[in-house]
C-alpha cells in the first residue's frame, strides 16, 4: 500500500485535552478556547506533522469537535494540515464510516492508501467501517482495553512508535 495519507483524531490524539473534557462535555466553547495554549501536542505530534508534509504525505484531521475548536488548535500548533473533518462536516458521526469517508474524498485519497489514528473505539469503527487501515494510539489515554479490543490494525504505545510505522511505509 503506496502511503499518500495519514488521518488524526484530535483529541487525546494529537493533543492533550484531558483537562478540557468537562468543559468540552459541557459545550461551553469559550471556555475551552481559552485553554487551548495549555492543551498541548503530545511530543513528536509536531515533528510528524511536518515530517509527513515534507514527504508530501497527505494530512486529516477528522473530529466530533466543532470546526472552529479544531481550527483554532491547528492555528496554535501551526500545523498544515490537508483537511479537517469536524462536527457540522457530515451528519453521521464516528463511528459511522461517514467522516472518515469525508475525509478521503477531500484528500482525493482511496481507503487503501491512508491510515487513521484514534484513541478510541469509535475512532477505530469509523475507519475499519471505511476500509481504512485503523491505528490505535495508546498515548493520550489511561484506560487501553476498550481500544485494543475494538481491533485496531495497528496499536501503538507512542508517537515515535507510529512515526517508525509511517516511515516503514514510504
Amino acid at each position: 500500500m503506496p502511503l499518500e495519507a495519514v488521518i488524526f483524531d484530535l483529541d487525546l490524539t494529537l493533543i492533550s485535552s484531558s483537562s478540557a473534557e468537562s468543559l468540552r462535555k459541557q459545550r461551553a466553547w469559550s471556555e475551552v478556547y481559552k485553554l487551548i495554549p495549555k492543551l498541548g501536542p503530545y511530543e513528536g505530534v509536531s515533528a510528524l506533522i511536518a515530517t509527513l508534509n515534507e514527504q508530501r504525505i497527505k494530512t486529516a484531521i477528522v473530529t466530533s469537535s466543532p470546526g472552529s475548536y479544531c481550527s483554532r488548535v491547528v492555528k496554535q500548533w501551526a500545523w498544515s494540515i490537508s483537511t479537517t473533518v469536524c462536527y457540522h462536516d457530515t451528519k453521521e458521526k464516528k463511528p459511522h464510516p461517514a467522516p472518515i469517508i469525508r475525509a478521503l474524498e477531500n484528500l482525493h485519497v482511496s481507503a487503501n492508501n491512508a491510515i487513521a489514528v484514534g484513541d478510541a473505539p469509535a475512532d477505530i469503527a469509523s475507519a475499519k467501517a471505511a476500509k481504512v487501515f485503523a491505528v490505535a494510539a495508546l498515548w493520550g489515554i489511561a484506560e487501553h482495553s476498550a481500544l485494543v479490543s475494538s481491533e485496531p490494525d495497528l496499536v501503538c504505545a507512542t508517537v515515535h512508535e507510529l512515526a517508525q510505522f509511517i516511515e516503514s511505509k514510504l
